[in-house]
């Protein structure tokens, strides 16, 4: 009797298995097919995010659309998801300005000409067939994925040399026994800068730099600070770049010389930044160290350096002319997670400043 209770007992379990062995296996196949539905999603989103951030760069280096859009292309392509790849058409991709008001808020993003910001939809054009089949129905799905890159606003201070060796040309060498080459007779420091001198081509190099700014379609605000033996501000943070052009004029028509202190020239521009008042919490802080000699008195620039670092300030260096410190001047940009510019010419000198124009920041905003 218990034989044959046993025996049926086996039976009916072997008979509930065989019901719920399907059921197992369709709960299996349900969550193997969300499970890859979700990974498709997620690599569809990192092929758009790429494509959208070499959009995005490319229009912020070379400012023209269909370059940032056969750069989007490339990557779309380089970087298939679900072992797909997908284009796209001229409605996958919108060129605009993105704006916020406050660290806190979001970025908003309308379609427009002058852009700084490019959206990128990746619109479920591609069909991706699941693993398993549903009810023994085949199964696909279209994911959708969006992403927008922003330049983003910009707070930047320039810290400019305004030592005794910028009034020599960058082919000179400074000294204290000689005036520079091109100095009218009976020249001192004081009187305006003489010609073809390394502070006129830095002057020069400035205002093209704000010039690149003025076009873009960002609210970029710049300070000046200037450093030799001392070290001042010499505008604080503005939209009006006029104000940057006198203050450089009025060092041009007196220009004392000194000593170089980087370091409290790194300072100051960093003091420039935190100012309550006109630094905007939510814009990206960037400072651009020029110098052409050799650090001498004051703070250490590395030491400066790693402070502002802290404070998620960028540091671009330049130097200027082969008397430069140029070992040291690498390390300041490497604190500050930016990137260091020699120049041993006016032409150069322009082009550092526009190659650094260039590379300011852009961010994945959405």
């Amino acid at each position: 009797m218990k034989r044959e209770n046993r025996k049926r007992r086996e039976g009916a379990t072997l008979v509930l298995l065989c019901l719920l062995l399907p059921v197992v296996l369709g709960i299996a196949a349900y969550s193997i097919n969300v499970v890859y539905m979700e990974l498709a999603r997620t690599e569809l989103q990192i092929t758009t995010d790429v494509a959208t951030r070499a959009a995005g760069r490319t229009l912020a280096v070379t400012g023209s659309q269909q370059q940032a859009i056969l750069a989007a292309e490339r990557l779309m392509q380089a970087n298939p998801f679900a072992n797909q790849t997908m284009s796209l058409n001229g409605s996958d991709i919108v060129f605009g300005i993105s704006t916020r008001q406050a660290a806190n808020q979001r970025y908003n993003f309308v379609s427009g000409t002058n852009p700084n910001a490019v959206h990128i939809k990746a619109n479920g054009k591609v069909k991706v067939p699941m693993l398993f089949p549903t009810m023994g129905v085949p199964i696909e799905f279209r994911p959708i994925k969006t992403a927008i890159c922003t330049q983003t606003e910009l707070d930047v201070a320039l810290v400019i040399d305004r030592s005794g060796s910028m009034a020599y040309g960058v082919n000179e060498v400074a000294s204290h026994l000689q005036p520079p080459a091109a100095a009218p007779p009976g020249w001192s420091f004081g009187q305006p800068v003489p010609p073809m001198s390394r502070w006129q081509d830095a002057v020069a190099s400035v205002d093209s730099f704000l010039q690149l700014l003025t076009k873009s379609s960002l609210n970029e605000h710049v300070s000046l600070s200037t450093y030799s033996s001392d070290f001042r501000t010499e505008v604080p943070l503005t939209s009006n770049f006029m104000n940057i052009g006198i203050a450089l004029a009025n060092n041009s028509a007196r220009f004392y010389g000194g000593a170089t202190n980087v370091g409290d020239g790194i300072l100051t521009g960093m003091q420039t930044l935190g100012n309550k008042q006109l630094a905007r919490p939510w814009a990206s802080r960037v400072m651009i160290v020029l110098t052409d000699g050799i650090h001498n008195t004051g703070t250490d620039p590395l030491y400066a350096a790693k402070i502002a670092a802290q404070e998620d300030i960028m540091i671009f260096t330049i130097t200027f002319s082969m008397e430069a410190d140029v070992a040291r001047m690498q390390q300041v940009a490497e604190a500050g997670s930016g990137r260091h510019f020699h120049a041993t010419s006016a032409a150069e000198l322009n082009a550092a400043f526009k190659e650094i124009a260039n590379r300011l920041p852009t961010l994945i905003t959405y």
